[in-house]
């Protein structure tokens, strides 16, 4: 495992997503979500095994309160892990996939963000509170807009309130969670950001050719990687699949997916985790775990080799024609 510092803190490489532990969560969880003593096991077992860091939310079920009992319970002890925690101000429904809203939108936000500047600081500190009573913490290290459409609608009016939580000392640092390289630029225009977790995969790799990461990388951020795998995607067998969109969409890439793990010699899993762990500019991807067991292959899996420079090139450029949102599509649907 390797590690950063940042602020005072030693950040691992690998973070775990606690989304499964709050509640069920992914298209391959075969299963299930875990109890309360499971999940208090599971946070124990990632922090013997090197994982200094958790990624959690208020949306994200119970995960916070399990946390908070974790770390307040009996199998807690050592150094307090990294923890990121993420809210939302409630500006409307949320965009799922972080869709940016029209120039025509925007402009009817910002003319209501000074006015709406008492009602978001109460609105955010309520709800930073209300996570850190869960946690039973006074502070955690990092704290995030969870959509992004809020980020770009509050713009300096939001930024300045989110950075209030720094220096009124619930945090060591702000950011926003985003989706595409038109968010990364917008919240790059604010100096109180300097977080932010994002989706990149094999499938995905927006943030790598738009150089989004690289600008980040420039001003220092910590980036968090979130959907390695693509909630398990990456794992379906594409011979096997009896979704319509996943069967035109998804399977051919899952095909060239195994070809281009068995030419490197190594799995899917591992070719995955690679490729984003090595990618310029990622601080510490965000894995989320069902079981001590998928813990212990995830350490596994980022302690693993790098790959060639060849597969690593290959990989870049084997799926242009790729429809992402298609996948996507079929991975907001309500889990049954």
């Amino acid at each position: 495992m390797k590690y950063i510092k940042r602020n005072g803190f030693m950040l691992s490489n690998m973070t775990l997503g606690t989304g499964q532990i709050g509640m069920p969560y992914g298209i391959a969880n075969t299963t299930g979500w875990p109890s309360l003593e499971q999940s208090v096991d599971m946070l124990q077992f990632t922090l013997e095994n090197g994982v200094t860091s958790l990624d959690t939310a208020r949306g994200y079920g119970e995960s916070e309160e399990r946390i908070g009992k974790f770390l307040s319970g009996p199998k807690f002890s050592g150094s307090m892990p990294y923890i990121t925690t993420k809210l939302r101000i409630e500006l409307g429904k949320p965009r799922q996939g972080g869709v940016v809203l029209s120039p025509g939108e925007l402009d009817e936000l910002a003319k209501l963000s000074i006015a709406q500047y008492d009602q978001w600081k109460k609105t955010v500190m309520d709800t930073v509170e209300l996570s850190l009573s869960q946690l039973g913490l006074s502070k955690v290290n990092c704290i995030m807009l969870h959509d992004p459409i809020e980020m770009l609608a509050g713009g300096s009016v939001l930024a300045g309130v989110m950075g209030e939580l720094v220096t009124k000392g619930y945090t060591d640092e702000v950011g926003a969670s985003v989706y595409h390289p038109a968010e990364v630029d917008a919240m790059l225009q604010y100096d109180e950001y300097s977080a932010t977790q994002m989706p990149l995969n094999l499938f995905d790799q927006k943030m790598i050719h738009s150089g989004s990461l690289k600008k980040l990388k420039k001003k220092d951020y910590v980036v968090f990687i979130r959907s390695v795998f693509l909630q398990g995607v990456f794992f379906l067998d594409p011979d096997n699949l009896d979704d319509p969109l996943l069967i035109e969409h998804a399977a051919p890439h899952i095909r060239t997916l195994r070809q281009l793990a068995h030419d490197e010699g190594v799995s899917i899993a591992q070719l995955a985790i690679s490729f984003v762990r090595d990618t310029e500019g990622v601080t510490s991807l965000v894995l989320g775990c069902e079981t001590k067991e998928q813990i212990t292959e995830n350490v596994k899996l980022m302690n693993g080799p790098a790959i060639s420079a060849k597969t690593m090139e290959a990989a870049r450029t084997a799926f242009p024609n790729l429809a992402y949102e298609e996948i996507m599509t079929v991975l907001r649907r309500p889990k049954t």
